[in-house]
């Protein structure tokens, strides 16, 4: 498998949920200065990571989904928020340099997304809500903001 795309990937009450608790303004986000050298400043919220559970939300709202990716174990489990005006694209990246997994759940709908690089071939996937793209973590990638939305948000699994 080099990468796959499931569109309504979770059932759309339950989608709605967690999109609707990532979005809200109350949402306790943390600011990063950056992810890659290419991005600025962006917000993130972490699940689970370092073998430890980070949030409450953890079981309600990200084991469900850790079950249906088919997930042995979490590596790390991250919501993402990328304001547009800030940065276009991330920089060329891998999430970890060991083979395990990497999806991404799209929370909204906007014309950024990701964009995958495989064999020198650059494959651009849309963000759709409620869309889940899985790849190889091995694949080097980088997100895209939206050129009409202010906001791309996501939920991003590392996973064995």
């Amino acid at each position: 498998m080099k990468y796959q795309t499931h569109k309504n990937f979770l059932a759309i009450d339950f989608f709605e949920k967690i999109k609707n608790l990532v979005m809200d303004e109350d949402f306790p986000w943390r600011r990063r200065d950056h992810m890659t050298l290419n991005d600025k400043m962006y917000f993130t919220y972490c699940f689970y990571n370092h073998m430890t559970l980070k949030s409450r939300f953890y079981e309600p709202y990200i084991i469900p989904i850790l079950k249906k990716l088919e997930a042995n174990a979490p590596i790390q489990v991250r919501a993402n928020l990328s304001i547009s005006e800030l940065y276009k694209t991330s920089g060329w990246h891998r999430d970890y340099d060991f083979k395990c997994k990497t999806a991404i759940l799209y929370l909204n709908d906007c014309d950024g997304g990701t964009e995958l690089k495989i064999n020198d071939k650059i494959t651009f996937i849309k963000a759709d809500a409620n869309k889940m793209l899985v790849f190889d973590t091995n694949i080097e990638h980088r997100g895209l903001t939206s050129k009409k939305e202010p906001v791309r948000y996501i939920i991003n699994f590392n996973y064995f």
